[in-house]
């Protein structure tokens, strides 16, 4: 299973879901973005939503 992880800096306990999430990587692609920062462009944007639709999960923390 392909799964995404965005980082938005909103979800109190991203810490374990991310802790989670590494342990599953020897069984499941595990991709993580960075959105937090303030200076991403429209290319950035653009890998975001193409990420979001290839992969087979989306967790936003």
């Amino acid at each position: 299973m392909k799964i995404l992880e965005l980082n938005t800096g909103l979800f109190p306990d991203a810490q374990t879901v991310t802790a989670a999430l590494r342990q599953m990587e020897p069984a499941h692609r595990v991709e993580s973005i960075d959105l937090r920062r303030r200076d991403m462009e429209d290319e950035a944007w653009d890998r975001v939503i193409a990420a979001i639709l290839d992969f087979d999960l989306t967790i936003t923390i």
